[in-house]
């Protein structure tokens, strides 16, 4: 596939997330569009103890130690039907990581190498779980509707698209160009030390 035509795709990807490869064995029909999930009502301990039975817990033990070692720019876009966006690794400056979770329960993370993250052993990994925490905390996803998202990951495996994988990484470079305006939430290490 040309360079060009695999870019369309890829945006393509991005702008309708809801549209599912019919190959896929975890595609799901086709989601009304919500209000954007926002309000951060529940607190975060509470959320934390519902995350705590829905997923592996060295994957959200992990998270945390991310969320309280340093500060975290995450850039992340939240629909009323999934949210998408990008965390860096602690362990190497140069490696990003894309990741999305569905209302269906749909998930996936992967390097800029669209290499599938070797977290995802089992259910969510750490970068899905440190970009869903945070922005609970920032108050930018409601917990309570998240908590259900996470609760219909568990009858999913995870699944590599990579045309919308390539669009969430094209407009995060872009962002960091400063070519688009894609701002981050900052996570504060500060807010996690009691957890």
């Amino acid at each position: 596939m040309g360079c060009v035509a695999h870019l369309t795709r890829a945006l393509t990807a991005l702008e309708n997330p809801v549209a599912k490869k019919k190959s896929s064995s975890t595609s799901a029909a086709p989601v009304a569009t919500a209000p954007p999930p926002q309000g951060g009502a529940m607190a975060l301990p509470e959320f934390l103890s519902l995350l705590s039975r829905k997923v592996p817990s060295a994957n959200l033990s992990k998270a945390l130690a991310m969320l309280k070692a340093e500060r975290f720019e995450l850039f992340a876009q939240a629909e009323g039907d999934y949210i998408v966006g990008v965390v860096k690794s602690q362990t190497n400056p140069d490696l990003v990581y894309a990741c999305k979770l569905t209302s269906s329960g749909a998930y996936s993370c992967c390097t800029q190498n669209l290499f599938r993250c070797g977290g995802l052993q089992g259910g969510l990994c750490k970068h899905l779980l440190v970009l869903v925490v945070g922005l609970t905390k920032a108050g930018k996803l409601d917990g309570a509707r998240v908590d259900g998202w996470v609760a219909a990951s568990r009858m999913h495996r995870p699944l590599l698209d990579k045309d919308a994988m390539t669009a969430i990484f094209l407009r995060y470079k872009g962002a960091e160009a400063g070519e688009i305006d894609w701002r981050p939430t900052e996570t504060i290490p500060e807010d996690y030390y009691a957890l």
